[in-house]
């Protein structure tokens, strides 16, 4: 391949090259038996000492490729900072500290539990006088719980009276709970408790006290604060590896006394600085083998944090902690770019030059018995130095077959330059002239090589070769395929007869399957085909055989004209699957609604579907008035949006009954969310396995155009926007159809807005016409394209045509919505 890219050897010229040898090969095999050829492979002995005739320089490809593999493992690797990593990791702090200062100030729950413990643990005060009695309060997530040990039952049982009868609250003998969601929300809570007592004459003393609790108020500018422990507790909860909790804790705290004695807060500069610290260090990168070093810089003595606006005792909490926060985010992102690598490396191996071995005139290139290698045999190879073995008739053989299929070639590329300039069309060709090479031995193999044919040979499949080239191609060259087929038999066979049958069969099927449009009219073509090929082999037979032998010639003629339409029906399946041929066949395919890709797009997008199905409309009745393929450009039509299933809520032809997403987008995100369809469309149709041509379609029917709606969005915020942040990113159309599909695409989306608009009329519609072509006129959009401006004329003409009938009036019905009618 470094041979080939060095001097320039096009890719069609060796296609067709290896097809020479092919058919060289099939037109020699079977018609002599060859001398014994002189082999000379590298690590076998060489038959004889070669000298060099003149001086050669023989490309070392195992020298230069391994020259190439050492510059390219020289280059070091290309790394990438991460930007979703560092934005992580600011998030993270920027977490902590929204932590940090939602934790210190009590919710709304705690304060009802401290309110309700408040409640409870006056009422333990008042009963603690009891003897005996040992009461504690313990606090749990949803309720307060009065344990206590009681001196008696009695005891017990007069306590739990006393407070049912003061709070109104369910007492059982184990404890006492308080729910705090049933106290009420005041500021002020009274409290009876009863206290009982035994006098010394035994008889029950009963006290009853009120006590007055006043709970904390909230408001706007007071806000009551977590004590330090609880607020360290619960920080540490959540972040348990971080060690400088405490001190943050300390400096909030400190901050918020500021606040409340009406200085300013200091705080926000820890939180600029942990913030700028941390992207001080992933602005660089930190690769895997850095991140420990620099943690552990971060958490030394002297970390580089500096904050001078705070006083020094608080800058020596601040500046470690600081760094301990920041030390415990980071990550490591910077990257191995493996793309820009494998570039990198690519270049400095195409850097290197082609190492070559010099074999001098009069030089021994090998000794006879010389075990050789590759050098030696490319330099043996090149000066020629084989002795050649083939007879005079053989040689001429290979020439007049070589000559047939470069001649085939060339007045191919002649009639159709843009279609055989690509390597696959000469790659499917020269399989096709292999095929009729060896299907030009068929005869031989059954009646051996006397050349005395039996009319079996009229069996031969070559109208196989007539039917495959017409539909994969096109019916000239299906015709001229007539050429080698012919050439092959008559080289091969020698026989007049089946050399005049041959062409005729090769050229009959022509005119039966170019107006196919199913796969049910090609197996009538073949039934046709068939029935033509009988009467034509038993004509031939008859004129240079004799009359008798024409009733069995034509009875081979019909089989093989049936055997080879069969063939031909499996062989054009796989090779347009092969070689990504889009066929006639292929085209109807497409188009039929049940497609699976056709069925997505109306089921997830129908504003699509509908909007593609008239663009298709448009794009076949266009493509007929110039002459293109409809089938093509209404096929292209029918996909070219199927990116838009992605996200169909973005296009407005899907914004039925819902507000426009857009108007809450930057116009630069809008841009991108609607060029991103052009992408989707081309990752759905790999998906889907769509023909080059439909992908073409979808990757050029907005070309670079402007998306206007969006560019004035962005001219009313900024007068001075670019342009080119507005455009699609596609590739400008080449062929007809796919111009008329980007035409068709434009017309029938302003058409729509017209209507919408104002009544349409013949005149507006022309207008809009009008306008559309010009504007991709003046765009460029066009320069590329084939398309003429005659063709232009013709197409608008037919858009216009097509646009007319799609927008006709309807007379207004009675009794149905819209305007009534008046009776007469």
């Amino acid at each position: 391949m470094n041979f080939f890219r060095r001097y320039a050897v096009p890719l069609n010229i060796l296609v067709i090259l290896v097809t020479i040898v092919f058919v060289g090969a099939a037109l020699v095999v079977g018609r002599a038996v060859a001398a014994p050829a002189v082999v000379v492979e590298a690590g076998l002995a060489s038959p004889e000492q070669y000298i060099a005739t003149r001086t050669i320089d023989v490309l070392d490809e195992a020298a230069t490729a391994n020259a190439q593999e050492q510059a390219s493992l020289g280059v070091e690797s290309e790394w990438t900072v991460n930007q979703t990593v560092i934005n992580g990791v600011r998030g993270r702090i920027s977490a902590f500290f929204a932590d940090l200062a939602d934790l210190a100030i009590l919710t709304p729950e705690d304060l009802e539990l401290q309110q309700a413990k408040s409640v409870l643990q006056e009422s333990v005060d008042a009963i603690t006088i009891l003897r005996g009695g040992d009461v504690l309060v313990e606090e749990s997530d949803d309720l307060i719980v009065l344990i206590g040990t009681i001196g008696s039952e009695d005891t017990l049982a007069e306590i739990i009276a006393a407070l049912e009868a003061i709070d109104e609250r369910s007492i059982d003998a184990i404890g006492l709970a308080i729910d705090p969601a049933i106290l009420e929300e005041t500021t002020t809570t009274t409290e009876a408790t009863t206290t009982t007592t035994l006098a010394e004459d035994g008889e029950d003393t009963t006290t009853t006290t009120t006590t007055t609790t006043t709970l904390p108020e909230v408001t706007t500018t007071t806000l009551p604060r977590r004590t330090v422990d609880d607020w360290v507790e619960r920080l540490q909860s959540d972040y348990p590896d971080l060690d400088a909790i405490p001190a943050f804790v300390t400096l909030y705290n400190n901050d918020l006394d500021r606040i409340a004695n009406g200085e300013a807060s200091q705080f926000g500069a820890i939180v600029n600085a942990a913030d700028d610290l941390a992207v001080e260090y992933l602005s660089e990168g930190i690769r895997q083998t850095e991140l420990d070093d620099i943690r552990a810089d971060l958490r030394g003595d002297t970390p580089p944090v500096f904050i001078t606006i705070l006083s020094p005792d608080e800058q020596g909490l601040a500046h470690p902690a600081v760094g301990e926060l920041v030390a415990d985010e980071l990550l490591v992102n910077e990257f191995i770019d493996d793309v820009k690598t494998e570039e990198a490396r690519t270049a400095a191996a195409d850097e290197v030059e082609p190492i070559y071995q010099t074999f001098l005139f009069g030089q021994e290139i090998a000794s006879q018995g010389e075990l050789l290698n590759q050098i030696q045999v490319d330099a043996i190879l090149e000066l020629d130095l084989v002795e050649k073995e083939l007879g005079t008739s053989r040689q001429a053989i290979v020439v007049l077959g070589a000559l047939t299929v470069g001649l085939t070639a060339f007045f191919l590329w002649r009639l159709a330059p843009g279609q055989w300039s690509e390597p696959k069309h000469f790659a499917l060709l020269g399989i096709l002239l292999v095929l009729a090479a060896l299907a030009s031995r068929l005869p031989e193999l059954v009646d051996g090589s006397d050349g005395d044919f039996s009319a079996v040979g009229f069996a031969i499949p070559a109208m196989l070769f007539g039917y495959t080239a017409a539909i994969l191609y096109d019916p000239r060259t299906a015709v001229l395929m007539a050429v080698p087929v012919t050439t092959f038999v008559g080289i091969s066979t020698v026989d007049p007869a089946l050399t005049v049958f041959v062409t005729a069969a090769t050229v009959a099927p022509v005119a039966f399957v170019s107006a196919v449009s199913s796969r049910r009219q090609l197996r009538v073509a073949v039934a046709m085909s068939a029935l033509v090929l009988a009467p034509l082999a038993g004509v031939t037979s008859w004129l240079f055989r004799g009359w008798e032998t024409r009733w069995e010639a034509a009875a081979f003629g019909l089989i093989g004209g049936v055997l080879a339409g069969l063939i031909a029906q499996g062989l054009v399946s796989f090779l347009e699957n092969l070689f990504r041929i889009t066929t006639t066949l292929t085209l109807l395919d497409l188009v039929d609604r049940n497609h699976p890709a056709l069925r997505l797009i109306e089921e997830k997008a129908p504003g699509t579907f509908n909007h593609s199905m008239l663009v298709g409309t448009l794009a076949g009745k266009a493509a007929r008035a110039i002459g293109a393929d409809p089938l093509l450009a209404q096929a292209t039509a029918f996909y070219h949006d199927l990116g838009k299933v992605e996200d169909p809520v973005y296009f407005i032809e899907n914004q039925f009954g819902i507000p426009n997403p857009h108007d809450h987008l930057d116009p630069i995100d809008s841009c991108r969310i609607i060029r991103a369809h052009v992408t989707d469309g081309l990752r759905l149709a790999r998906q889907y396995r769509l023909p080059p041509e439909i992908t073409d379609g979808i990757r050029r029917h907005h070309g670079t155009g402007l998306m206007r709606y969006f560019y004035h969005q962005g001219m009313e915020a900024d007068p001075d926007a670019d342009p080119q942040l507005f455009r699609h990113h596609g590739e400008k159309p080449k062929r007809k159809e796919m111009a008329i599909l980007m035409i068709c695409d434009a017309v029938e989306g302003a058409a729509r807005a017209h209507a919408m608009e104002q009544e349409p009329t013949s005149e507006s519609i022309t207008k809009v016409v009008d306008a559309v072509v010009g504007e991709k006129l003046d765009d460029g959009q066009l320069n590329e394209s084939d398309i003429t401006f005659g063709d232009l004329t013709n197409v608008k003409a037919a858009v216009v045509d097509a646009l007319i009938g799609y927008y006709h009036t309807r007379v207004p019905y009675p009794g149905f919505p819209g305007p009534q009618v008046e009776a007469e």
